[in-house]
C-alpha cells in the first residue's frame, strides 16, 4: 500500500511520516498530565481530532505539510535523522528551534492543535466547563467596560451610506 493510499484512508494527504512527526510535535506542545487528568494533544482522539481538523482546509494541510518537511529537515540538518528518529532531548531542541523560526505554519500546527485539544471533553471536564456547545443553553458572560468601546465610537464612518 502507497503512503499516499494510506494518508486518504485516514482522510488526510498527509504521509505516515508526517503524521508520525505531527503526532510527536504536538505531544510535545501539549503534553499529557497525570496531576491534572488530561490527556496530551498525542492522545489518539485527540490527534485524531487535529488531523481531520488540517484535512479539512487544503491551505492549512499544504502548509502543514510543508511544515513538517520543513521540521524533519531541521532535524536532519543538526543531528542527522528524521525528527521522529530522535531522542527525547535532540526531539525537545528541534522543536523549538522550529517554533522560533516563526513560520506561518507553525501558527497553523498551533491554531489547529489548540483549538482540537481543547475541544476534547476530558479536557474541558478537567477545565470546570461542560463540554457542551455554547448554544442552545448560552453561557453566563460577566458585563465588562463598555467605555473601552468609546475610541471606536468616535472614530469616522468607514463606510459609504447607501
Amino acid at each position: 500500500m502507497t503512503e499516499s493510499t494510506k494518508a486518504r484512508q485516514r482522510g488526510s494527504s498527509l504521509t505516515e511520516q508526517q503524521s508520525t512527526t505531527l503526532r510527536l510535535l504536538v505531544g510535545r506542545m501539549i503534553p499529557a498530565s497525570d496531576a491534572y487528568g488530561v490527556p496530551g494533544a498525542d492522545d489518539p482522539a485527540v490527534f485524531e481530532r487535529i488531523e481531520a481538523a488540517v484535512a479539512a482546509v487544503a491551505a492549512d494541510e499544504e502548509r502543514v505539510a510543508y511544515a513538517l518537511t520543513v521540521l524533519d529537515q531541521m532535524a536532519e540538518t543538526t543531528h542527522g535523522s528524521a525528527f521522529s528518529a530522535l531522542d527525547d532531548k535532540d526531539r525537545a531542541g528541534v522543536a523549538a528551534a522550529f517554533a522560533a523560526s516563526g513560520s506561518p505554519a507553525v501558527d497553523v500546527i498551533t491554531a489547529v492543535t489548540e483549538t482540537s485539544y481543547y475541544s476534547d471533553e476530558r479536557v474541558m471536564d478537567a477545565l470546570g466547563i461542560e463540554g457542551r456547545p455554547p448554544f442552545p443553553q448560552g453561557y453566563d458572560v460577566p458585563q465588562g467596560d463598555w467605555s473601552l468601546l468609546d475610541p471606536v465610537k468616535r472614530r469616522p464612518k468607514q463606510y459609504r451610506e447607501a
